[in-house]
C-alpha cells in the first residue's frame, strides 16, 4: 500500500497524457490558439513527470538515501515508464511546433494573397488605396480582387460595383455595362464589364490587417 499514492499520481499523469492526445485532434483544425494551449499543457505535464522522476532517481541512486533492495526493481521500472512519457511528450511538442509553423506559413501566404490586387485594366499589381486610372474606351474591366459582388449602384454616370472578400474590398466606378450580378462570386482578373463612355475608372481598394 505504500505505493498507492504514487500509483494514484501516476494514473493522474496518464489521464493528462490521454487528454493531450485528444487535444491533438483539435490541433488538426488549424487552430493556432489551440496549439498554443496544448503546448502549455505539455509543458505542465512534463514538469510534473520530471518532478516524479527526479524523486524516484534520488531514492534509487543517491548513496545517502536509504532504500529497500526489494523495492529497487519496481522503482527502476517506474523510472523507465516516466522517461518514456517524457520522450513521448517531447515528440508531441515537436510535432505541434512543426504544425504551428506550417499554419503560420499558410497564414502568411494567405495574408499576402489577400493584400494583392491588380490593375483592373492592365492586370499589373496595384497598391491599396484610391486610384483614378486612365483608359481608352471601350475598355474591358476586370476584377482587381477575388470575392463576392456585394453592392451595385446605378446612376446616369455609370455603374458602381463593390467586391468583398474576408479581408479586402474593392469599389469600381463608373462602368457602362456589367456581366455579373449582385451576390455572384468573382475571381481575380475575371471580366466584370466595360467602360464605354468615359476615359477613366475610379478604383478604391482596402484590406484589413489582422
Amino acid at each position: 500500500m505504500k505505493y498507492k499514492s504514487f500509483f494514484t499520481f501516476l494514473s493522474f499523469l496518464f489521464f493528462i497524457f490521454m487528454a493531450l492526445q485528444t487535444n491533438r485532434l483539435l490541433a488538426s483544425l488549424h487552430d493556432i490558439k489551440e496549439i498554443d494551449k496544448n503546448l502549455t499543457n505539455i509543458e505542465n505535464a512534463k514538469k510534473e513527470i520530471l518532478r516524479a522522476y527526479l524523486n524516484l532517481f534520488i531514492k534509487n541512486h543517491h548513496p545517502k538515501v536509504a532504500h529497500s533492495e526489494k523495492d529497487y526493481p519496481l522503482n527502476r521500472f517506474l523510472e523507465k515508464v516516466l522517461i518514456k512519457k517524457i520522450i513521448k511528450l517531447d515528440q508531441e511538442k515537436q510535432a505541434l511546433i512543426a504544425k504551428k509553423n506550417e499554419f503560420l506559413r499558410i497564414s502568411l501566404l494567405s495574408n499576402q494573397t489577400y493584400s494583392q490586387a491588380i490593375n483592373p485594366i492592365s492586370e499589373k499589381p496595384l497598391n491599396l488605396g484610391e486610384h483614378t486610372l486612365s483608359l481608352t474606351p471601350p475598355c474591358i474591366i476586370k476584377a482587381p480582387i477575388g470575392g463576392t459582388i456585394t453592392n451595385l449602384k446605378y446612376s446616369p454616370e455609370g455603374i458602381m460595383v463593390k467586391i468583398e472578400n474576408e479581408r479586402c474590398s474593392a469599389v469600381l466606378f463608373p462602368l457602362s455595362s456589367l456581366r455579373l450580378d449582385l451576390g455572384q462570386k468573382v475571381v481575380i482578373k475575371e471580366i466584370l464589364g466595360e467602360v464605354k463612355d468615359h476615359s477613366y475608372l475610379r478604383v478604391k481598394i482596402y484590406c484589413s490587417v489582422k
